[in-house]
């Protein structure tokens, strides 16, 4: 499950920045061409448009005029030099043809807009799962690390409590019901070789139990412990076979097998020095 899980981060983080990488490409690039474009429509509507004047007319003619005809001539042209005096007027467009126009020049940059924030919705999208990603695996984290030393700790207090509590009874000279309080201690924290040896020794010395003692430490030996420390077990174990228990086969038996298995450790040495003197002897 763990590495499911790592594998679904390993994806997921490098795809939400690339999504919202290749967001932000297309929201500045929508935005730029945005920009362009409407700078270029200012362009546009800023441009002078060139205004035809058209002037009067005034032709010579080789006939003779009288002078009525002539004054009338004058006339009309001094109308025609005011005429054009004044502003020229524009035409306006027709209706129909204006709100076309319009409705062309706005519909391409609402496209555009519309573009922009999709892209722009788009990375705020994959920026907001990634916050929440990574939010979640940091509070995971850290609530690992803090409830983890929170259990340790409290492993800790109850381990001393329980095995205090053991010492006591057995300081008050209840030696069976410390051996008891000893294995309750076991039962929930298994695998705890000096609360073993805690035991034996009860058996051994306060309640002179050596069969008892010698069970104990058999069990000892099964434990996974390093090989000086088994070795030594084994060589105690020996001393109660060979003398309390009067069980020289197995005491030999043990000590051979301190001899091949305990490698150069201090007891492997004391148990090929012990089978020495037995073979000499």
């Amino acid at each position: 499950m763990s590495h499911v899980k790592l594998i679904s981060r390993i994806i997921l983080y490098p795809l939400c920045l690339f999504v919202a990488i290749w967001c932000w490409n297309g929201f500045r690039d929508a935005y730029e061409n945005m920009q362009i474009v409407r700078f270029g429509v200012e362009l546009d509507e800023g441009e002078e448009i060139p205004v035809e004047v058209g002037s009067a007319e005034t032709g010579g003619s080789d006939k003779a005029f009288d002078i009525d005809a002539v004054n009338r001539m004058l006339t009309d042209s001094t109308q025609d030099e005011v005429e054009d005096k004044s502003p020229p007027k524009t035409e306006l467009p027709a209706k129909g043809e204006n709100t076309k126009q319009v409705d062309a020049g706005e519909m391409e940059p609402l496209e555009k807009k519309g573009g922009m924030m999709t892209y722009f919705s788009g990375m705020l999208a994959a920026l907001i799962v990634f916050a929440l990603l990574v939010a979640r695996d940091l509070g995971h984290l850290i609530g690992e690390r803090v409830g983890g030393n929170y259990l340790t700790k409290s492993d800790k207090s109850r381990k001393a409590d329980m095995y205090e509590e053991a010492e006591a009874i057995w300081a008050n000279g209840a030696f069976v019901d410390a051996i008891d309080s000893f294995r309750d201690y076991l039962k929930v924290f298994p695998g705890e070789y000096h609360v073993h040896k805690r035991i034996a020794d009860i058996y051994e010395k306060d309640l002179v139990s050596f069969r008892a003692a010698a069970m104990e430490y058999e069990e000892m030996l099964e434990m996974d412990i390093p090989t000086a420390r088994w070795g030594w077990v084994a060589i105690h174990l020996c001393n109660l076979y060979s003398g309390k228990l009067d069980d020289t086969d197995r005491a030999l038996a043990l000590l051979r097998r301190v001899a091949d298995e305990c490698g150069d450790t201090p007891p492997a040495a004391k148990a090929r020095e012990r089978l020495a003197k037995i073979a000499t002897g």
